[in-house]
């Protein structure tokens, strides 16, 4: 299974909380933007480069936006630890334009796609898919809690962000990228609503979810993780399509009678690739 919990750790504070982060998330996004201080960036560029000399989990690098000083100055530590990195997460992007500079300042230190967007505005969702067809562009996703203050929605209110989830998930797909990684629950312990949410996240076709503390991640990875009834049921897809394939049938039926097309064969597949299953 791909990794569902990205969990957040303070470049500021990646000397102590880095291991501790590996250990217990399926990924890390180790963040230079909102969770360090102006002052302390500096210091945290040089942590970066100290602490990430390996990867046991893959690791995004959250830079801070197009435009600024401290991007020009991100983009030097990234050219010396490109090769530890599974991505950058660029935020607040609002246009094509946006992702194609940064695009073109990052490529050289990566071979494939690397740049995860961050929708943070109306304006950045309305150019959803013009974003995720950028050539270097590796996925998008949200950034909820300035999107909710550009649209007024009220805090906890899921109902408001609906639209823009589900406007990520259409973009990602037309551009052929992997699906989108949730924007982060902000309320550490309320479980429940961090358990609702991300269930609303995974029925909207999210993939995971990013975490700002590590008691959010077994939540989260559960939510994603594939249900018991869900892999019987792809199983019992997949082996049917398989024998009726090798009696050259047309079509294909399970027990309760539900027919089987390339794209119910195709679904059943992707949810045995993330259970780590074999038809």
């Amino acid at each position: 299974m791909g990794a569902a919990a990205w969990l957040y750790v303070p470049a500021s504070k990646l000397d102590t909380l880095l291991s501790k982060a590996t250990s217990s998330a399926d990924a890390v996004v180790i963040d230079l933007e909102d969770a360090v201080h102006p002052d302390q960036r500096p210091m945290a560029r040089e942590l970066v480069e100290q602490c990430l000399t390996s990867r046991a989990v893959p690791v995004d690098l959250r830079i801070n936006p197009v435009g600024t000083d401290d991007f020009a100055r991100d983009a030097a530590t990234v050219a010396r630890v490109a090769g530890h990195l599974s991505g950058i997460r660029l935020p607040k992007v609002d246009t094509a334009a946006d992702a194609r500079a940064a695009a073109d300042a990052l490529a050289e230190h990566f071979d494939r796609p690397f740049l995860v967007c961050q929708l943070e505005s109306a304006r950045g969702v309305t150019n959803a898919h013009d974003i995720a067809a950028v050539a270097g562009v590796q996925s998008i996703m949200l950034g909820e809690s300035d999107l909710r203050a550009d649209l007024r929605v009220p805090r906890g209110e899921e109902a408001g962000l609906t639209l823009a989830r589900q406007t990520v998930v259409l973009a990602s797909r037309a551009a052929g990228l992997e699906p989108p990684i949730g924007s982060v629950f902000p309320r550490i312990d309320d479980d429940a609503g961090l358990r609702a949410s991300t269930e609303l996240l995974r029925a909207y076709g999210f993939h995971g979810r990013s975490c700002i503390h590590p008691r959010q991640v077994p939540i989260v990875r559960a939510v994603f993780a594939p249900t018991e009834e869900e892999i019987a049921w792809a199983h019992a897809v997949a082996s049917t399509a398989e024998a009726m394939s090798a009696v050259l049938e047309g079509a294909a039926k399970l027990d309760d009678g539900s027919f089987i097309d390339p794209a119910v064969e195709r679904q059943a597949r992707d949810i045995l690739r993330r259970a780590g299953a074999t038809p």
